[in-house]
This record gives structure tokens, C-alpha cells and sequence, in this order.
């Protein structure tokens, strides 16, 4: 049966957040949401929401590391709908490394303007306070062959493709793995549940952002459609 499947994370408050990596000048705005009017008050309740663009499940353009990048206004509706190839990788635990050589073992060919949508298991951990900081990542061994692939969309279960942590072989990144990616005018997808229940190599997926204008990034909601075998 055909049937649509959510990949969107959902927001909670105390969900994780970058934070916890530091470095920063100030902190990120943590997600948290409050009522504004009640009904008991004025005749209907209202919320305040306070987040980043960094917040849940989220799609970004360039104008996240390059200064002057694209807006995701700037994208037309279509851009955000994409045919989709899944990605099943082996199941990765805490800060364990994707390789390229999985990625050449296990990803379906990618067509030009496709969503590649690669998922490791680390989707299940959505709810634990280390999803950041423990979150696998992709060795710097992929940084070619991710390079090289025609995708309009790159979607992953992860929520950072580089690691922020010292890897365990001794490995160094030559510079940022995300920038020539961006450079070629890919929207980010990212970090992403429910991939592992996806049981066809191709659909399609529609991944929708705040409609807000001249921004770089913005939460989203991703639904991945499944056609029958």
C-alpha cells in the first residue's frame, strides 16, 4: 500500500540543541513555547513560540555558511518537492563514522535534481539529551563521493555531517565537508526520523519551510511519499 511517512522531528520543550558543543559567542535560542492569551482571558488562546533556524528538523541553503547565499524565498515551491533516493546505512552507534565505502555499498543510484536521504538509525534517538553530542558523523573519506553525487536535496539522519568531536582514527577534515556542497546549490535537510521505515529505494518528498522572507534556514515539515512494490 502506498502511504505517506512523516520525517520531520517534533518540537518539545527541553528537546535537544546545539548548545551543547559550545564555542559559540551566545547561546542558539533553545525551542520553548508559551501562552500569549488564554480563552479564558480574551475569548481565544494565542502562543508565543521561540526557536532558531536551527530548531527540530530543518532545511537550509547556502546562506549558512557563505555570506550573501541564496534566501529560501528565493526558491520556488517546486524546489522543495523533489523525486527521492534512500540511503540505508549500517545502524551507527554514539559517535561512530560513516565511510565511504558504505555509502558506495549501500546507496542507490542518484538521478540529477534528486533528494538523497541517507539514514544510519541515529533518527531513534530523537529524544535523548545526547543526540547532539554523541550523534554519528560522516567520516572525511565521504567528503568526494558526496561531492560528486547530482542531488538538488541531501537529507540526513544526523545532525552534524562533520564531526565536532576529535575522531577516533587520528583523521583531520581538509577545511568545511558542507561548503562545496552548498557551493553547488544544495538545500540541507536536516536531522531527520523515520527513514528506517521507508521500504522503497525511490519516492518522493516534500519538504516544506516557514514561508518566512531574505532567511537562509527554517524549520520544516518532511513527508516522504511510498508508492506499493
Amino acid at each position: 500500500m502506498s502511504r505517506w511517512i512523516d520525517l520531520s522531528g517534533p518540537l518539545f520543550i527541553g528537546m535537544w540543541s546545539y548548545n551543547v558543543l559550545g564555542g559559540l559567542p551566545r547561546p542558539l535560542t533553545e525551542y520553548h513555547v508559551e501562552k500569549e492569551f488564554r480563552i479564558a482571558e480574551v475569548g481565544f488562546e494565542s502562543l508565543r513560540y521561540m526557536l532558531s533556524s536551527l530548531s527540530g528538523t530543518y532545511l537550509e541553503t547556502a546562506g549558512h555558511l557563505i555570506e550573501g547565499g541564496p534566501a529560501l524565498s528565493d526558491f520556488h515551491v517546486t524546489d522543495f518537492i523533489r523525486p527521492a533516493v534512500v540511503c540505508h546505512l549500517p545502524r551507527k552507534g554514539p559517535r561512530e563514522l560513516i565511510r565511504r565505502a558504505e555509502l558506495e555499498a549501500h546507496c542507490p543510484p542518484v538521478r540529477p535534481g534528486d533528494a538523497l536521504l541517507i539514514e544510519c538509525g541515529w533518527g531513534a534517538q530523537w529524544r535523548s539529551p545526547n543526540f547532539v553530542s554523541d550523534g554519528p558523523a560522516y567520516h572525511p573519506d565521504c567528503a568526494e563521493w558526496l561531492y560528486a553525487q547530482p542531488f538538488s536535496i541531501l537529507g540526513v539522519d544526523v545532525p552534524c555531517i562533520q564531526a565536532p568531536y576529535p575522531l577516533p582514527d587520528g583523521s583531520q577534515y581538509d577545511g568545511n565537508i558542507l561548503l562545496p556542497i552548498f557551493q553547488k546549490g544544495v538545500l540541507l535537510l536536516a536531522p531527520l526520523v523515520n527513514l528506517d521505515q521507508v521500504t522503497t529505494e525511490r519516492g518522493e518528498i516534500i519538504a516544506l519551510p516557514l514561508y518566512a522572507e531574505g532567511v537562509s534556514g527554517a524549520p520544516c515539515r518532511a513527508i516522504f511519499w511510498e508508492e506499493s512494490r
